[in-house]
Parts: structure tokens; sequence; C-alpha cells
């Protein structure tokens, strides 16, 4: 039988809890099933310390922790809605490939007892390893001859870099004897593994983008090795074996086509709506809650995250017009992308409302301090229906509505940030919309009603390829790592106008007024002589040959 939420109450609680939630004093011969639990049971789809760390930390009245409970385990619950972690296996033979200059008889022996088949291997004649657990290719030189052997895992002492995240592959002087064979046995068989990264090719910045390597950020930041790219085709291949799910590439990614499979932006959007007037404590899931020391002051509330590498301006723009308070997030040190994202919307927040929008904290006494601070910003509270949207957009409207009528000035941005301008020459464009082609991020976009190419800066990602594309050579050009908080930077302003040209033998609208012109500039030296050639310059696709043609067409249909 499936219930929704399990306590598992190893001290008696000083009260009650939401009748929804069932209080159990064993996790043995448990005979229901629960969505969501506070301790890790087989019994439960999903473990949520932070109940037990809330309970037992904060300072708030008992009808509130009664009441916050039951947010709690809501809140974790909606999330399974939208977990699109998927559990995968890979088969794991016994085939050992072992890499080293010296002799290690202790260890090739104790692998033998356990009935590994091992080849050794001088480091200096590998040339490379490809592959992942059960299906290592490893590269190797053999009499100025390259070879190849497949082998399920690595033992490589004094192992290279760039090998050291790779699932299957392991270092002896890091492990030590004892735990490497331990290690080598457990994942002989079928080695469990889970989907941690989900991706959509549509608007990925490097996918077929054939005229240039564009992007290509969630490979140099991936630790583990597990994304590649395979230039010929321009495709990213991934690795979901060897993902530690670190998410580092979601939060450089500037177009959303990453996302955490344990926790897409859809499920933190819906999580974040529990927590509606609740200052909020953001704290990620590997922090040890046992050990956890630090007091919750009133109205605080904890909201567990996969990974805190994975957060951009969304997620704390959609937390703080839900909470309407100021965030607090507990990390011991911010880098790379999230630190960038942090600065840029403390900067925001500073120019609108002259408050500070998240504070960071290490320990307790950060905490206490933050808490001092936070006052509520109740202007910035606002929801929208953030369904089907990307990441980049939904953080477009946001913005906007606190932005308002204000114009509060350009922010420069980090370059991971992705935000910038284009400049477009009407004079140029042709609106030939090559360029809309080229945007997979919908911040170009074509208008026939009024016939203008239009451009939204707010969703542009500076990404360059529309430069590219565009067949006017200095027709656009891109400003980039700038955020404009004026109101005309979140709308689709109009950057190239014309008219329609008109079929000067049918009267039929067929093309812009610039194209056309163009086009006869080109080739008029070439048909000046012609006057039928010079005239079919000015018709539709179907006009053309009536008028290169005619009389041959009315002899021929007189025949």
């Amino acid at each position: 039988m499936l219930k929704e939420y399990m306590f598992y109450d190893q001290n008696p609680l000083e009260f009650p809890l939401d009748e929804s939630i069932e209080v159990v004093n064993t996790t043995q011969n448990l005979t229901s099933k629960y969505l969501v639990s506070n301790v890790k049971t087989d019994n439960s789809y999903l473990y949520a310390p932070e109940i037990n760390y809330y309970v037992k930390n904060s300072e708030d009245v008992i009808s509130d922790k009664i009441h916050n409970v039951k947010k709690l385990y809501d809140a974790r619950g909606v999330s399974l809605d939208f977990v699109d972690d998927i559990e995968l296996s890979q088969s794991v033979g016994n085939k050992l490939v072992v890499i080293c200059l010296d002799e290690h008889s202790d260890f090739i022996e104790e692998a033998k007892k356990r009935d590994f088949v091992t080849l050794v291997f001088n480091p200096n004649h590998i040339l490379e390893v490809s592959g992942c657990i059960g299906n290592l290719h490893v590269s190797f030189l053999k009499d100025q001859e390259e070879l190849e052997v497949v082998c399920d895992q690595i033992v490589w002492f004094e192992m290279p870099k760039i090998y050291t995240q790779k699932v299957g592959m392991y270092d002896l002087n890091v492990l030590g004897l004892e735990k490497i064979i331990e290690t080598l046995c457990s994942n002989v068989g079928e080695y469990r593994y889970k989907h941690f990264i989900t991706y959509d090719s549509q608007t990925c910045q490097y996918h077929e983008r054939k005229r240039a390597d564009i992007c290509t950020e969630c490979v140099g930041v991936c630790p583990s090795g597990a994304i590649i790219k395979i230039d010929s085709k321009k495709h990213l291949q991934f690795s979901h074996i060897d993902c530690i799910g670190c998410g580092a590439c979601v939060s450089v990614c500037p177009s959303s086509s990453l996302d955490l499979a344990q926790m897409p932006f859809d499920a933190f959007s819906k999580m974040s709506s529990f927590y509606k007037n609740s200052i909020v404590l953001l704290i990620p899931s590997k922090v040890d809650f046992e050990s956890l020391d630090l007091k919750l002051p009133k109205g605080v509330l904890p909201l567990v995250i996969e990974s805190k590498d994975a957060l951009n301006e969304a997620h704390f723009m959609t937390l703080l017009q839900t909470s309407t308070y100021p965030v607090l997030f507990f990390t011991k040190a911010l880098r790379g992308a999230v630190l960038e994202v942090v600065s840029l919307v403390n900067e925001i927040f500073q120019r609108k409302y002259n408050k500070q929008a998240i504070f960071t904290c290490k320990d307790e006494i950060e905490l206490q301090e933050a808490c001092k601070n936070i006052q509520a910003i109740d202007a910035c509270s606002y929801g929208i229906n953030q369904e089907g949207m990307s990441k980049r957009e939904i953080f477009s409207a946001r913005l906007a509505h606190l932005v308002g009528s204000e114009n509060l000035g350009t922010i420069t941005t980090g370059k991971i940030a992705h935000y910038g301008n284009l400049k477009i020459d009407d004079e140029k464009c042709t609106l030939c919309f090559s360029c809309i082609g080229a945007c997979n991020v919908k911040a170009l976009t074509a208008h026939p009603e009024d016939n203008s190419l239009r451009f939204n800066p707010s969703l542009c990602t500076s990404c360059g390829y529309c430069v590219l594309s565009c067949p006017e050579k200095g027709c656009i050009s891109v400003v980039e790592n700038e955020l404009s908080l004026e109101p005309k930077y979140f709308i689709q302003n109009i950057m190239a106008q014309d008219e329609l040209f008109a079929c000067q033998e049918c009267g039929k609208e067929f093309a812009t007024v610039k194209s056309v012109q163009k086009i006869a500039a080109m080739m008029a030296p070439h048909f000046r002589n012609d006057p039928r050639k010079m005239a079919t310059l000015y018709c539709c696709a179907e006009c053309k040959p009536k008028v290169m043609f005619g009389d041959a067409l009315e002899k021929g249909f007189a025949k």
C-alpha cells in the first residue's frame, strides 16, 4: 500500500504531526510504501534529511512547527512529479588492466586470488583510455604499432588527473590495497548508476552549429570527463555512468539545454511555492545533516538542493519573489558560475531595493549574523505561470517585473552569465531572416504583420551565431557581458523593417524592397543589355519564366 509520508520517531516528539504523516517507532517489517520519509529506508522513494534537521534545530513555536513540517514533506513530495533520474546498469566482468612502472606483485597476486584476469602495461606506452567501466578501451604502443585492449576496470599507479574521476579507474596509491580490492570486487556484476543530467539538443549552443565552436562550456567544467564534444558532427556525447552529478555543467549552460535530473528546474519551482513568506536556508544535499550543528532562528525553513553548482539566476529569482525574503545560502565557498550568479542577483536587488538578496553562511555565527539583517522585501513578490518556459525566459519575465518602468542602469556581467545585446544596421539588413534561423533561444523573431525583425535582448546569450549566419557583412554586432535594467531590454524591439515589393507583372508582394534592390544591383552589370532579364529581377517566381520566355511559351501553347 502506497502512502504519502512517514516519520520515524526515534525520540518522542513534543508536538503532534499532521494526520497525513504516519508516525512509526521502527523501520523494520514495514508493510507500506511511502513517498517521503525522514530516514533512509527501502520503503520510501525519497529521503528528506531536512525534516529531522528542522525538528531538532528550529526555534519556531510549536504551532508553526506543526505547519512547517507538513510543508517540508509537501515540498519534497511535489518534486517527485518531475524527477527524471532513471536507474541504469552496466555489466562488469573480471578483466583488469594494471598500469605501473614497478612490479606490484602483492596487488597483482591479491587480484588473481579474486579471479581477476590481469594485464600489466608500462604507463609510458599508454596513449589514451576511453569508454566506461565494463567497456574501457586502452590504446597503447607496442613495437611502434598502435594497439588497443578492452577491459572492465583499470588500476593505474600515479594515475593522471584527467582520469581520477572516471568510474572503473583507480589509483592504488590513493585508495590503498584493501580498499581498492574491495572496490574492484564490488563493481563486478551489474554496476548500477543514475541518470543525473537531462539534455535538450534543440537549444544547445553547440549542437550541429557547423560554422564555428560557439559554446562548449559544459565540456570545460566537467570534472569527470563525462561530456565529450564530437567535432565532426558538432554533437555532445554524455557518459552518464561517469557523471558525478555535480551540476557544474547546468549552471554554465547559457541556453538552459542542461538540467539536473534529480531536481530539474520545474521541481525546484514547485518546491519554492511551499516557502511563501518564509526565510529560506538553502543547504546542499551532500551536507552531513547528522553532524550539522546549526540552529534555525524563527521563521527559517531549510530547502535541500541536489547541487549548489547547478543553481542559476532563475532559481534565486524564483525563490526571492516567492518567499519575499532574502535567501540564506549555507555553503563553505562559492566558485565559478554560482559565484557570478549570486553577485549578479545581489547587485540587482541592491539597485532596486537597496537590500542584499543572498547571504552566504558557512557556520552558525554567520547564519545568526545574517538573520539579524534580514528584512522582508514585500515589493518583490511576483508569481507567473512558468510552464513551458526556459530558465532564461523565466528570469527575463521575473526581472522585467522587478525593473518595472525604472531605468536602474547597466550591470557588467561575468563571462559565464552570457548576457549582452545586439546592434543591427537597418540599412544593411534585407530581412532575409538568416539570423532568426541561427537563434535557438527565440531572442530574434520575425513579425510579418509589420515586416519587421525584432530582438529581445534579455533572451540573448550573446553567442554570436547570428553574426556568422548573416550574409550582410557588418550588419550585426554583439555587445557582450552587460545586462541592462531598463524596460526596453525585456521586450521585442524592432531592429529592422521594410516594405514589401510588388511583382511588376501580377502585383503580388513577394519580397522586401531592400532584398530586391540588392539583387538587382548585383545582377545589373550582367543583365543590362537584356531588358527581359532585367525585368525578371522585379518579378515573382511565377512570373519570371513568363517574362523571360513569354513569346516562346505563347507559341508553344498555340501549337
